[in-house]
């Protein structure tokens, strides 16, 4: 007797058994990248989905998937303790961060220059804590703004002006996914977040430029984190992300000097 072809049914239940797999490999991948550019929050829940897939799975007596889904939770696990250790270990100034949603008060642009020689650039001679490496760096915009998906910002005129394409007077611009890019011309961003308040971001950014640290043009943003970066005039500036909001948007507040 010829062996028969396998019913339909049968090969159906095949099929969606590897459908199956694949969906489910395809969305621990996603879980894990998502968990270790986000924030800590995420690595929890990524945890906690990836052991209500193991545990489904083992109860459907789906092995397979089940050792995959395995896999992918205990390197999910290692990655978050790895970050957790980083964000720990990465500096001893850590717990002066500024909390993340404070907004922090930047002192006022010194007002007394009739008393105070000027200098070199015509700014005050007697440079306020934290701003500067030797003399004023004066404040030309301070503020917060939010970037919504697809969108930049120009503030060398010192004003927020809302850009939507990626053109050379673009200071920063937020891309799809939380990718915020720095400008064209400078295309450089320094991690800043763990070095300290926004008191010293001033001379800390310099220290970055002149010892050549290594940068990147864009970077995923989530909040909290803090960079330094270079506008399309070559000012320098100080970024930190206060909230993510709206589709892909983000809360910055934003500090850029006159050097």
């Amino acid at each position: 007797m010829e062996n028969e072809a396998p019913a339909p049914a049968t090969r159906l239940t095949e099929h969606s058994g590897v459908a199956a797999n694949v969906v489910s490999a395809v969305a621990g991948l996603v879980a894990l990248v998502q968990a270790i550019r986000s924030d800590p929050l995420w690595i929890v829940l990524g945890l906690v989905a990836l052991a209500a897939l193991v545990a489904y799975q083992v109860w459907r007596r789906r092995w397979r998937t089940a050792g995959l889904a395995t896999v992918a939770l205990l390197v999910l696990g290692a990655a978050g303790w790895g970050l957790h250790q980083d964000r720990r270990d990465a500096t001893p100034t850590a717990a002066t961060t500024t909390p993340v949603g404070t907004t922090t008060t930047l002192p006022a642009p010194a007002t007394t220059a009739a008393a105070t020689p000027a200098g070199p650039t015509g700014a005050p001679s007697g440079s306020t804590p934290g701003r500067g490496t030797g003399a004023s760096a004066a404040v030309i915009f301070s503020d917060v703004v939010q970037l919504d998906q697809k969108t930049g910002v120009d503030v060398d005129e010192g004003r927020a002006v809302k850009r939507y394409a990626q053109d050379a007077t673009v200071d920063l611009y937020l891309d799809w996914g939380y990718i915020l890019y720095s400008s064209a011309r400078h295309s450089a961003l320094y991690d800043d977040t763990y070095a300290g308040p926004e008191e010293g971001a001033a001379a800390r950014c310099a220290t970055y430029r002149e010892a050549r640290r290594t940068s990147a043009p864009h970077h995923y943003v989530g909040s909290g984190q803090q960079f330094c970066f270079t506008t399309s005039n070559g000012h320098p500036g100080w970024l930190q992300v206060v909230n993510q909001a709206g589709d892909g948007g983000a809360v910055i507040k934003l500090t850029v000097w006159r050097e």
